[in-house]
């Protein structure tokens, strides 16, 4: 047999046992991913912040004692908030919760479906709906209740280890990616070009760029987006104007989902009687709406990741479909990386038709 064939054989063998190799370690490895990916998008997002954080520690020392300080900074800006939100989040349901079963225990409905009711098609279709519950709350009614009772809160606590166990290991493997971190952006452009070239380092820095841009475009400017609206409820006199504006910040990570919480919160004003303030908060809403998501965010996102906002959009939902939240970077990663991938291999604007062939 030939040298070159062998060659040839013996690349392809080799190929075959990486992505083999690599197939299996996904396969083993799946259940970590989101943590994995998380960890990634936080340390490409704060890049720039530890970097800052790394010059206050000198000594031999310093990578570890900085890697871990940012961490457990990471891990409190992230626990603190949800740990708070999510307590007042159930104190408030077990109020609503209550009110709800204490009027309909004397016969009346609450102010909020009263209202409700009251509004074209969506009161008809709610009448329905309340006619259904009550129907099957009336055949239910024989059916002891601690057992169910027992059965959710053993789902709710696994779903919250679950949700503990991937913060744990996002915040495990970001302290690694950051204490070797030099390491690291040394040897996977490395790998990249033995493995595929040029092209390969130029996607890597694409994507990026696109995940740094995105975490600048959506984190940010939903913290912003928050951050006004909380003091819109607060002017309005909507209950726990801090809590909402947290989940007004949440949600506006997510494509055309704030309108959600702002709407529910002037739906909650417009049935305590506040028409005037209602309006205002669905009125203010809608311009820093309408204002982050026209001129803000694509000048921020557009910009740094080297797309078109219509792409990034295209990538955050695909993303958030296909990967979940942390889909909200990858689409966008994977969208600059295949805008990349398409540049690089047209031909330049004054090139003569098929000078890339």
């Amino acid at each position: 047999m030939a040298t070159s064939e062998v060659s040839v054989a013996q690349r392809i063998a080799l190929y075959t046992l990486i992505s083999t190799l690599v197939l299996m370690a996904l396969w083993m490895l799946q259940h970590f991913l989101a943590a994995l990916c998380w960890a990634v998008v936080l340390a490409i997002g704060t890049s720039s912040l530890y970097d800052r954080w790394l010059d206050r520690f000198p000594g031999k020392h310093r990578h570890i004692l900085a890697a871990l300080t940012f961490t457990c900074l990471v891990g409190i800006v992230l626990i603190v908030p949800l740990v708070y939100g999510g307590i007042i989040a159930v104190r408030e349901a077990i109020s609503l919760a209550r009110q709800f079963v204490e009027s309909s225990k004397e016969g009346g409905t609450p102010d909020l479906l009263r209202w409700l009711f009251q509004v074209p098609l969506v009161g008809d279709w709610l009448a329905g709906m309340m006619e259904k519950v009550n129907h099957i709350g009336n055949a239910a009614a024989a059916v002891p209740i601690k057992p169910a009772v027992y059965q959710w809160t053993r789902l709710v606590g696994v779903q919250l280890l679950r949700r503990m166990s991937t913060l744990v290991f996002t915040l495990l493997t970001l302290y690694f990616v950051y204490l070797n971190r030099d390491e690291l952006r040394a040897d996977v452009p490395k790998v990249s070009r033995r493995l595929f070239g040029p092209t390969g380092e130029g996607l890597l820095t694409r994507a990026a760029e696109a995940i740094r841009a995105t975490v600048d475009g959506i984190v940010l400017v939903a913290v912003a987006e928050g951050a006004i609206m909380s003091g819109v409820y607060a002017v309005a006199g909507a209950p726990h104007p801090i809590l909402f504006g947290a989940v007004t910040g949440i949600f506006a990570m997510i494509p055309f989902a704030a309108p959600v919480v702002f709407g529910a919160v002037a739906l909650l004003l417009g049935s305590q009687g506040a028409v005037g303030a209602a309006a205002g908060v669905l009125v203010s809403g809608i311009v820093v709406l309408f204002v982050a998501d026209h001129f803000v965010r694509p000048v921020i996102i557009g910009e740094g990741a080297k797309l078109p906002f219509l792409w990034v959009l295209l990538g955050i939902l695909g993303g958030v479909e296909s990967f979940g939240l942390v889909g909200i970077f990858l689409g966008p990663a994977l969208m600059a990386a295949l805008v990349s991938l398409w540049r690089s291999s047209s031909p330049p604007p004054d090139s003569p038709p098929g000078a890339a062939a």
